[in-house]
């Protein structure tokens, strides 16, 4: 006599991990800020936030390396392929990692250019952000 699934017997649990939930995150964070929801985006991050990209620019706030971004790029679209959340020291992170496209602020476009995004989440937020690209090695040729 064996037990069968669907017969009421037992019971098929599918836990969300804290790996997954980190991962969602993440995800809102780049949905809010295609659309430019920065109300959004900031809820998801700590006040202060460490942010440093590309070059070594250091950001707390998320207004602060938006308005740097405006100042360079006409557009930017980040493509995003690959999510993966591990242990780090302090927490969790995920790491992003696709294609950038847009236009530089004097309209010249880019496209196909490689970055990784890490973030680090702790107690549910991100309270780091460290972001690389090959942006530079479109402007020189």
């Amino acid at each position: 006599m064996g037990v069968q699934l669907g017969e009421g017997r037992i019971v098929v649990g599918a836990a969300r991990t804290e790996r997954a939930d980190s991962i969602d995150l993440v995800r809102r964070w780049f949905d809010a800020l295609a659309v430019t929801d920065l109300g959004t985006a900031a809820a998801l991050m700590t006040e202060p936030c460490s942010i440093t990209i590309s070059g070594g620019h250091r950001f707390t706030r998320l207004e602060d390396f938006v308005a740097h971004s405006a100042r360079r790029y006409q557009a930017v679209r980040k493509r995003a392929d690959q999510f993966e959340a591990c242990e780090a020291a302090g927490g969790l992170a995920v790491y992003v990692t696709g294609e950038l496209s847009g236009s530089w602020a004097d309209g010249v476009a880019f496209s196909g250019v490689r970055w990784c995004d890490r973030f680090l989440l702790r107690s549910g937020r991100i309270v780091e952000l460290q972001t690389w690209s090959d942006l530079a090695e479109t402007r020189i040729g």
